[in-house]
């Protein structure tokens, strides 16, 4: 049920990226959820938060490579781990930004998708002989 939920918000969000695209093409921004402006600037905190979100995906898989055995990863896999991170950079910007409340829900969706990507990119290990 996880992994068909983790499709269905996967599918949902790489819509939304693919018409995010096509639109700042065209000249009209939209910011996450569904904000429409022309050529207005995206609010500094979500900036900030998806930049360190990159920088922190960046600096794990960097530790990862240098220190521990490479494996290949899933794309859920990385998709979880950035996820993860876009929450968790989120939150400490947010909250560091004194951001009004009610823009918590972009950290409170984020955080609800890495629960989901977290069960559903696991590694599925049977025991056949229990």
């Amino acid at each position: 049920m996880a992994r068909t939920l983790a499709k269905i918000i996967i599918g949902l969000l790489s819509l939304w990226a693919i018409v995010t695209v096509i639109a700042e093409i065209i000249g009209v921004t939209i910011f996450f959820p569904f904000n429409v402006v022309e050529r207005q600037e995206i609010p500094y905190h979500r900036v900030a938060s998806v930049r360190l979100a990159v920088f922190l995906t960046f600096a794990y898989f960097g530790i990862r490579y240098l220190f521990f055995q490479s494996e290949k990863l899933f794309p859920i896999q990385f998709l979880d781990i950035y996820i993860k991170t876009l929450t968790l950079s989120g939150f400490f910007i947010f909250y560091t930004s004194q951001v009004e409340i009610r823009e918590y829900y972009f950290v409170f969706f984020f955080f609800i998708v890495s629960i989901v990507l977290h069960f559903a990119s696991r590694n599925r290990i049977r025991s056949y002989f229990n």
